[in-house]
């Protein structure tokens, strides 16, 4: 096979990846888009940007004779992923991260806010006409009138922390596209703006919503006006920033065990009680380290005002 041949494979296959990537994220957009990122970015750092446009757009058009419901999350997401494409190069990972982050969740979010309404419903009045049948038909599953009362109150808890929810779905789908970019460039030998898991450090700034959420939090517990509302603005600042923190743990995990110098079956292990660790402290202990290495800075990372330190273990994350 002659390298014009293989030329035209690569490109072929890339855009049949953007292609089909964008057909699937209306429906699993974890693994919808990181593959529009990864054909994307190779088409890209080959030159073919126009390739991975059209091949976006012809994905877009396929998921609109679909679902055309879908488009109002699809359209602006695969737009989202070919500016990140873009901007990875020449714009820190973070920035890029929150723009997809943001552009994910408030697709999302309108995209199910347009389906609910047009069944003429809200999704509260639905997930509770719901919750109601379940029970009438089993009430066994609710064990009386006590465990019913309880379900619908938990079932009002969840409703006030689906802006979290799409949040942290939104974060979660943007890690993926970024490392899917990166994997994309790395292939290629471009450079991206992408740090290393043991290297990834959040700004400080991100600190500000946690404090935020914490007075609000405060405030609804006091004899004020809307107090419930401020309740439920402050878990979810307190949730959404918590997702922040978990990365930054995870990063602290990873970054600490670089430094041990442990083989592959060793950093198996240390996740693996590093996980149960964090399922017996209810998902926090993640959370907890990143939060605390704003101020202790576990792997020594250069930071402002920080005098910078020799780096550590070149050991690859695994």
């Amino acid at each position: 096979m002659n390298e014009r041949t293989a030329e035209a494979r690569d490109v072929g296959l890339l855009s049949a990846a953007v292609v089909l990537g964008v057909v699937v994220s209306f429906l699993f957009s974890l693994i919808g888009l990181p593959l529009v990122a990864m054909g994307a970015a190779g088409l890209a750092h080959r030159g073919r940007v126009v390739g991975a446009a059209v091949g976006s757009a012809i994905g877009v058009a396929v998921v609109g004779v679909i679902d055309p419901a879908s488009m109002i999350f699809v359209a602006p997401a695969v737009v989202a992923v070919l500016l990140a494409v873009v901007m990875l190069s020449r714009v820190d990972a973070q920035w890029v991260g929150a723009m997809l982050t943001a552009v994910f969740a408030m697709a999302g979010a309108g995209r199910d806010y347009v389906l609910v309404r047009t069944e003429g419903t809200t999704l509260s009045s639905m997930l509770s006409s719901e919750l109601n049948k379940m029970i009438a038909q089993q009430p066994q599953l609710a064990g009386g009138s006590s465990g019913a009362q309880a379900m619908r109150d938990g079932l009002k808890t969840v409703l006030s922390l689906i802006p979290m929810m799409y949040f942290v779905t939104g974060l979660v789908t943007a890690v993926a596209v970024i490392a899917a970019i990166a994997w994309a460039a790395k292939r290629s030998g471009r450079a991206v703006r992408v740090p290393a898991l043991s290297r990834l450090d959040f700004t400080p700034h991100v600190l500000w919503p946690f404090v935020v959420g914490l007075l609000a939090l405060a405030a609804s517990y006091a004899p004020i006006a809307n107090a419930a509302t401020w309740g439920v603005v402050g878990l979810n600042l307190v949730w959404c920033v918590s997702a922040l923190f978990s990365l930054q743990g995870l990063g602290v995990s990873a970054g600490v065990l670089n430094r041990t110098g442990v083989g592959l079956g060793g950093r198996i292990l240390a996740w693996a009680a590093l996980a149960v660790l964090d399922v017996i402290c209810g998902g926090a202990l993640f959370s907890f380290i990143g939060l605390v290495d704003f101020w202790v800075n576990f792997r020594r990372l250069p930071r402002d005002g920080a005098t910078p330190t020799p780096p550590m273990s070149a050991v690859p994350d695994r």
